[in-house]
């Protein structure tokens, strides 16, 4: 494949410069790509979520919806560039992906934390969190994926800790932006998946407990279909479990447990993206993204034939 026309294989964008790809994407394609919503970090960074779809300016009230986001931990930035391979895959090379496009609109959240993100570019390479302060002992800063309103609580860090969960639940504005998306979303939304990195898995609920929920086995039919798809392709291996089997562990506060749970997504899952640590070399992105590419295409096209998937719409327009 040409990769002339594709952004950001040499480098990893600054969040102005994902801001400034997915604009122009808009001016460029509006038939297939619109602003979905915005909403502002904490130090006053503009967080961007597009939706793709065959007409988006069509009000439609028979769509079923995929939320994507990446960069929930900061120093993951391979994330943000998969995000954003996705997006370029469904709006410039359309025509070849079009069955992706039949049953699903996708809503796509490239950087949910632009503060963290842009402070581990510039600053602290291994940086975590958000970067609001906390105003105890100088610590600055909130797991995004401990903050959410699920099981809040479960396997508590210490305040400084990379992992610390907020004060309360949805203390940061980031997790409230992704909260909001959600609700905008209901009840059309079938599939949330959060981009991490670098453990080469794909996981479902719960992380919380080790209760898996009544549709696991169907959850995991998704995650290996896209784990099936990148070893065949290009041989890499994913490992597909729940997410605490895949800890040893339980915590909450979880992205794809609130999604799960309290939003009642049927597939929820995060795919910690094959890479070599956080921050794999640029030459590697392109490998990386067309393999990530692969599976969550082959999950997707594990939907249409999960029996878990139901084609009935609300009547609620975007």
């Amino acid at each position: 494949m040409n990769h002339d026309h594709v952004p950001f294989f040499d480098h990893y964008p600054s969040h102005e410069e994902v801001n400034q790809y997915l604009s122009k994407l808009v001016r460029n394609y509006a038939n297939k790509i619109e602003i979905f919503s915005t909403a502002l970090s904490f130090e006053g960074r503009e967080i961007m979520t597009v939706r793709i779809s065959p007409d988006v300016k069509r009000k439609k009230f028979n769509r079923l919806y995929i939320l994507i986001d990446a960069g929930i931990h900061a120093r993951e930035w391979i994330t943000v560039i998969v995000a954003l391979y996705v997006v370029y895959q469904l709006v410039e090379r359309d025509a070849i992906n079009v069955r992706l496009l039949r049953n699903f609109d996708w809503i796509i959240l490239p950087v949910l934390n632009p503060d963290g993100y842009e402070y581990s570019l510039e600053h602290n390479k291994m940086w975590r969190k958000t970067r609001r302060p906390l105003g105890r002992d100088r610590c600055v800063g909130v797991d995004c994926n401990r903050n959410f309103n699920v099981s809040w609580g479960i396997g508590t860090a210490q305040f400084c800790s990379l992992l610390y969960r907020g004060e309360r639940p949805f203390s940061e504005l980031e997790t409230r932006n992704v909260r909001n998306i959600f609700q905008k979303l209901r009840p059309n939304c079938r599939f949330y998946l959060s981009l991490h990195s670098h453990a080469k898995a794909i996981l479902y609920p719960r992380a919380y407990s080790r209760t898996l929920p009544q549709n696991w086995k169907h959850q995991h039919d998704v995650a290996q279909a896209g784990a099936d798809a990148i070893v065949s392709a290009c041989g890499v291996q994913y490992r597909c479990s729940s997410a605490s089997a895949f800890l040893n562990n339980v915590v909450g506060g979880s992205s794809i447990d609130y999604a799960h749970d309290i939003e009642k997504v049927p597939f929820a899952l995060v795919m910690e993206i094959a890479s070599k640590g956080f921050h794999p070399p640029a030459a590697s992105i392109a490998r990386i993204c067309e393999e990530s590419w692969i599976g969550i295409r082959a999950m997707v096209m594990q939907l249409a034939v999960s029996p878990r998937i139901s084609f009935t719409r609300s009547k609620t327009a975007l």
